[in-house]
């Protein structure tokens, strides 16, 4: 809000306010004692305490769209007790609601904006009661008519008042202002006249008992309405912290594996070049989409373990002699034990656990065979070990990619699953060197494609969250028999 719209609109809340208390004195004075005559003053009592639990109850489960029942005890102080009545129900309901709003001249606009649609909506049925002379001690077409006009009375003023607020406060055109809250509008005021007019018939009937007895169920559903809204708004905002962790914890991962490229040049390429190729195997494969993910984060972080690899070992051109191929042997028991300790990485840790097992148990570090290894680490197993063999090391020199896939197909059926060796040559026989040498990424395209899919599946969760509290929102509102919605009477600025 800019200077010059704080001015204009601090000006005309002023006068609203100031309209509001003079027409409520100008009301009191011509009404006088009468307006609390009899069970005036005891209905009015009552009304004001639904209104306050009302908006107790109010639920904004977006921006500014509250659900709200505090209309219905307006309208009916607005039919059956007149206007000064009508305008204590409305400042006593919108005062309470106040607590919703950080700025004074926002909470003190709105809070007129209960009131004086309430003194007009009142004004409205008195003259439509003395010139139709409507009995307010039963039911008639007349009662029905007055009441459906002091409610569309109320409603177009409230959200006249409420565009004419939003264009001084922020400068948007009331036409655009009204366009757009025209849908939730017509539903507020669907509402408000068919559940206020069936209230009004029962007030009218049997009187502020029966009226308040109706409402015990009508709180009870918008109660639990406020609960589901507020689970909904837990889950988002576990669903940004989870994210936040797991964008965190893949971080730190990915950080070691270019901690270990310091020290042997080739993990960081190799890591992500087998990434690359387990993403588009398990595609290939129409793996589902989450198992699709652990695999190229399992492809990503496989050698996590050889950060605890001796240089000497990493690097030595000669052969290796046994102790050090035992510390070699060690890196994927290490690497899952520290996913492992990452509850949203268990799977992925599983997969860099057996991603050198082969099938007739000669692999490492557990000799398991067969059945006994998981199907990602055996797509796993064949693009590692692709691109081992596609690449230069200090002991030997690059096969060429025709070469490798005649050494898998050869070792196919025996230590590596056939159908995922074919699945590889399939996907190579298409691309270009740079693919089949695993050039054409590097670790850090591969790190940031395995940081989207997180936030995907964070938008996702969000997504069905979202639609489980509509579903659940429309359940409440089936049940509360429709409850007033939209901002019903609260149209704010």
């Amino acid at each position: 809000m800019t200077p010059e719209h704080q001015r204009r609109f601090t000006a005309f809340v002023a006068a609203e306010v100031a309209v509001c208390a003079a027409a409520l004195v100008l009301v009191l004075l011509r009404e006088g004692s009468d307006a609390f005559a009899g069970t005036r003053l005891v209905d009015l009592l009552v009304l004001c305490i639904l209104a306050i639990i009302a908006e107790v109850l109010a639920v904004e489960f977006a921006d500014r769209v509250t659900v709200t029942a505090a209309n219905l005890p307006i309208l009916l102080a607005m039919v059956f007790l007149g206007p000064a009545p009508a305008m204590i129900v409305a400042a006593v309901a919108g005062l309470w609601a106040c607590w919703r709003e950080s700025s004074v001249q926002i909470a003190a606009f709105n809070a007129a904006n209960y009131v004086f649609p309430a003194l007009l909506g009142a004004l409205a049925f008195q003259s439509l009661q003395t010139s139709l002379a409507i009995p307010l001690d039963r039911v008639t077409p007349q009662l029905l008519l007055g009441g459906a006009v002091a409610a569309v009375v109320y409603e177009v003023t409230n959200l006249g008042a409420a565009g004419v607020g939003v264009y001084l406060a922020y400068g948007r055109p009331p036409r655009v202002y009204w366009r757009d809250e025209l849908g939730p509008f017509l539903r507020s005021l669907a509402l408000l006249t068919g559940v206020g007019l069936m209230v009004a018939a029962l007030y009218a009937l049997a009187g502020i008992v029966a009226v308040v007895v109706l409402f015990l169920p009508l709180f009870a559903s918008q109660y639990t309405f406020q609960l589901l809204v507020r689970e909904k708004q837990h889950l988002g905002r576990q669903k940004r912290l989870t994210e936040q962790y797991l964008e965190m914890n893949i971080g730190l991962a990915a950080a070691m594996i270019v901690l270990l490229d310091s020290k042997d040049h080739y993990t960081a390429r190799h890591c992500a070049a087998v990434a690359m190729y387990c993403r588009d195997m398990g595609t290939a494969l129409g793996l589902p989409e989450a198992q699709v993910e652990a695999l190229h984060l399992a492809g990503l972080l496989h050698d996590l373990g050889k950060v605890g690899t001796p240089d000497a070992v990493l690097g030595k051109e000669g052969r290796l002699d046994e102790v050090e191929w035992e510390s070699i042997h060690e890196h994927p028991m290490k690497g899952a034990e520290v996913l492992s300790h990452l509850v949203a990485y268990r799977d992925v840790a599983d997969i860099v656990q057996y991603h050198h097992e082969r099938l007739d148990g000669s692999g490492y570090p557990l000799g398991a065979r067969g059945g006994e290894i998981p199907e990602s680490a055996k797509i796993l197993a064949v693009a590692d070990s692709y691109h081992a063999m596609t690449s230069d090391r200090p002991y030997r020199h690059a096969m060429s990619s025709f070469e490798a896939l005649k050494v898998l197909r050869y070792n196919a059926g025996k230590t590596y699953e056939a159908l995922y060796v074919e699945t590889l040559a399939q996907i190579l026989r298409d691309k270009d060197l740079a693919y089949r040498d695993g050039t054409s990424t590097d670790f850090m395209d591969e790190y940031e494609r395995g940081r989207v899919s997180l936030r995907l599946r964070g938008a996702v969760f969000e997504a069905a969250a979202d639609a489980a509290a509509e579903a659940a929102g429309r359940e409440s509102s089936a049940t509360d028999g429709g409850a007033p919605a939209a901002g019903t009477g609260t149209h704010s600025v």
